[in-house]
């Protein structure tokens, strides 16, 4: 008996040492975040397993004993992608006594994860992630990885179950946002739901977007802000090109009428129309740091200029021009590739500056439904379908002529400041306004049908105006068009 035990035992040294693992070669349906284990028949040092042991595709990991020197374990550092076949390789190693380990590789393929991996709109096919924003009423397409079970499938726009239309392969459904309201909008789907072949959703995906108005017509991107000044008498309006702007400044000018000064990142291919600067024109070209449009100006604001210059680009033959569609002196128009010629043929010089804006987080407010603005003879109505006010004044409804339809305004503001009567005696009558645009004030702000105190100043006397909540809280302008009337 014991000879042959001990000729049993001198066998078993011949033997090379073995190794076996937790995954056949070729399993499939693998979990993503599943290890893999190697047991080793004799002692290995885990110097010579690392040394001898790979994954293609190439995966981070971490390869640590799991008891003493004959189990190991390789845990991922992250999940392995799914239903992708990775093959592992163990090089030739010798154990701690000296016999071989045989070289082995074997494959094993993840389990498929079901998830979403595309929101697009179902109008032009456009890709979204957190951040995009999207049209009242536009309807999404969720693309899927894999055919799902719908009836396990729920998606959440805000706080609403969504009914979810599916495609006859069910990779993919669509939704509609008709009805939901200006603002934030989540699309969120929970985990827990399957795929046909019982493989749950694991993880919840969660896209946050936002249903604001967009202006879709087509724009010349600039490389600084330019300023246009364009009057605002009952012979103008409607004007060209408004819904373009980023900010419009409204002021009182001479006989009780208001002029505007509309300041572009990106202009519309017709603005107008355009006519003469005033004291405050000046003042925003320098705190908004770029080109000022005009048909001319009087000698008070040129003089006025000389004292205090920025870049001033005047009616010019083969920029502006006169059209027949318009009664003088309304009827100076330009034309976007024009502004941007003007600006590259003529004031290169002029540094690049973006300005700056991002939807603001305002917080709960008053009601603010309908706004007016006695000096200015406005009243701004709340429209909840676009989350924009519309603007009326001297009962005329504000539309822009390039679009066909109302001016959607993303955000009033009120601007109170100093405001001065200076007799100059010249063409534009005995007094012209005149505002300070440098020492800060009271502010109200209008956003999304509520309203908001707060105040406006100038840091810097050659930046952009910054407002701010009663409270000191930023308020930053958002994206499309904001209309700030400067009143006493």
């Amino acid at each position: 008996m014991l000879a042959g035990a001990g000729a049993y035992l001198a066998y078993e040294n011949t033997l090379p040492t073995t190794l076996t693992t937790n995954y056949a070669n070729g399993q499939k349906d693998v979990p993503t975040d599943g290890r893999i284990q190697l047991d080793f028949s004799r002692s290995v040092s885990l110097d010579a397993v690392k040394a001898a042991f790979s994954i293609n595709p190439p995966a981070a990991g971490t390869l640590a004993s799991v008891s003493g020197d004959k189990q190991y374990a390789w845990t991922p550092a992250r999940t392995l992608a799914d239903l992708t076949t990775y093959t592992v390789t163990m090089a030739v190693v010798t154990d701690t006594s000296h016999h071989m380990v045989v070289a082995k590789h074997w494959t094993f393929t993840t389990i498929i994860v079901p998830r979403i991996t595309s929101v697009t709109l179902v109008s032009d096919g456009t890709p979204l992630s957190d951040g995009n924003e999207i049209d009242a009423g536009s309807t999404l397409k969720l693309t899927f990885n894999d055919a799902m079970e719908p009836v396990t499938i729920q998606v959440l726009l805000g706080t609403q179950v969504a009914t979810l239309k599916w495609a006859a392969d069910d990779r993919s459904a669509t939704l509609s946002t008709a009805g939901f309201p200006s603002g934030p909008l989540d699309v969120a789907m929970a985990p827990g739901g399957r795929d046909q072949t019982g493989h749950l959703v694991p993880v919840a995906f969660n896209l946050k977007t936002g249903v604001y108005y967009h202006d879709h017509q087509h724009t010349t991107p600039l490389p600084y802000p330019a300023l246009i000044q364009i009057p605002n008498d009952e012979l103008a309006v409607d004007q060209n090109g408004l819904q373009a702007a980023s900010i419009v400044y409204e002021y009182l000018a001479e006989g009780g009428i208001t002029r505007l000064t509309a300041i572009y990142q990106s202009v519309p291919d017709l603005i107008g129309p355009t006519r003469s600067a005033r004291f405050i024109s000046l003042k925003l070209g320098r705190h908004y740091k770029g080109l000022l449009f005009q048909s001319g100006e009087s000698q008070a604001t040129a003089a006025r200029a000389e004292q205090d210059p920025v870049p001033q680009f005047f009616d010019t033959i083969g920029y502006q021009y006169r059209t027949s569609a318009r009664d003088a002196p309304d009827n100076l128009m330009i034309s976007g590739p024009s502004v941007l010629a003007a600006e590259t043929n003529y004031f290169s010089g002029i540094a690049h500056y973006a300005m700056p804006k991002s939807r603001p987080v305002m917080g709960s407010g008053s009601g603010a439904q309908s706004v007016s603005v006695d000096e200015h003879y406005s009243v701004y109505t709340y429209d909840p379908a676009t989350g924009s006010y519309l603007k009326n004044e001297s009962a005329h409804a504000y539309s822009d002529v390039n679009l066909g339809q109302p001016l959607h305004i993303e955000m009033v503001v009120v601007m109170h400041t100093a405001e001065s009567l200076l007799n100059v005696g010249d063409g534009h009558g005995a007094h012209i306004h005149d505002f300070d645009m440098d020492s800060g004030g009271n502010a109200e702000f209008y956003y999304k049908g509520q309203g908001y105190s707060g105040t406006w100043a100038a840091p810097d006397h050659n930046g952009p105006l910054t407002f701010a909540r009663a409270g000191g809280q930023p308020v930053t302008l958002p994206p499309g068009l904001v209309w700030i009337d400067v009143t006493a």
